[in-house]
Parts: structure tokens; sequence; C-alpha cells
């Protein structure tokens, strides 16, 4: 009967155990986007951009992102949006057996790709390891994906490791980097 009187619950985010991030406005292709920490609401946004990155199809889907984003610890994902729309964002996982910040996902749309944001979005994983004090950021990518591994290469990870048959979708082989944050 009161169900209709009942108060929206806030959105809950994901848990900011590795850094109190605030909201940010940083610039890219004279536009001003911001960088926040992502919501429930915004996955969505986040299948979305996977869908237009990957032709399609989707590595995670919403119960991946939600499982992800209401975890209690050890994440940070956040979103870049211009004008309130998703239009990229980037995964962040403090692993504590290898001791490093994982980037676990990162996506540009297509359109917004090649205007600094993805390089926006790693400078940022960069600072955030090294508020928390680890050494590393870590990540795997497809093999395919070269322009992912030029950008990963101009940003200094090397190759560590080559895992056969990595992804679920298609067997394809992961290029598995490390970016040593002393040097």
């Amino acid at each position: 009967m009161f169900l209709k009187f009942k108060r929206k619950q806030k959105e809950r985010p994901v848990a900011q155990t590795l850094v109190d991030f605030p909201e940010e406005i940083f610039e890219a292709a004279e536009e001003e986007l911001v960088l926040r920490v992502a919501t429930v609401s915004d996955i969505p946004g986040l299948v979305a951009i996977q869908e237009a990155v990957y032709n399609g199809y989707a590595p995670w889907v919403s119960r991946d992102f939600y499982h992800e984003l209401t975890q209690e610890k050890d994440r940070l994902y956040l979103v870049a949006l211009r004008k309130d729309q998703v239009i990229a964002f980037i995964a962040l996982v403090k692993r504590d057996l290898v001791s490093d910040l994982h980037i676990a996902n990162i996506a540009v749309l297509p359109v917004w790709q090649g205007q600094q944001i993805g390089s926006y979005l790693i400078n940022t994983a960069k600072a955030v390891a090294r508020e928390i004090g680890l050494k590393e950021l870590s990540l795997e990518a497809r093999r395919s994906n070269t322009g992912a591994l030029a950008l990963y290469d101009r940003h200094g990870f090397t190759v560590v490791d080559v895992v056969e048959h990595y992804y679920i979708d298609n067997q394809e082989d992961a290029i598995s980097m490390v970016l040593d944050l002393e040097h």
C-alpha cells in the first residue's frame, strides 16, 4: 500500500576502498569531460561501450558489471562522461597476491578513440596506484587489439607473458603486460 511512497534509494557506487576519488573535469577534443566513480545506473552505458568496441559483443554483460560495482573492497571503477553520457571507463582492482593495481577493463567509445581519453584513464590509474603505495600496474589485452597494445606500449608497459586461449568468446590469446611505476 505504501510502496508508491517508498523513498528512492541512493545509488550505490563502487566501494572506494582504494582512494577517495573526487569528481574531476578534464578536456579532450576541445570538450569538457567529467571523470567520476561509476554507479549501477552507468551499467547500460558500460555495456554499450563494449558492444561498440567489440562489434556488437560485450565481454562483460550487465550482471558482470553489477557484481563488480557492488563489491565491498579493492575496486575502483571510473567513468568519463560527456554531457552525462558515458563515453569511456576504466576498472581498477587491487590484487594482494601480486601486489599490483590491475586494469581489469578499459574501453573508450570508438568515436572518442584517439582523443587522449585512454591515456588520461591510464595516467589516472598510475596516480591511484602510487597513492595507495603500489609499484606496478598490470593488464591483459587481446593479441588482435593492436591499437590498445600500442597505447600501453607508449605508456611504458612491457610484455611479461602470452596467455594462450585466454578469452572465452573466441579463444584468443592475451598479452599480459606490466608497468613498473618506479622507473
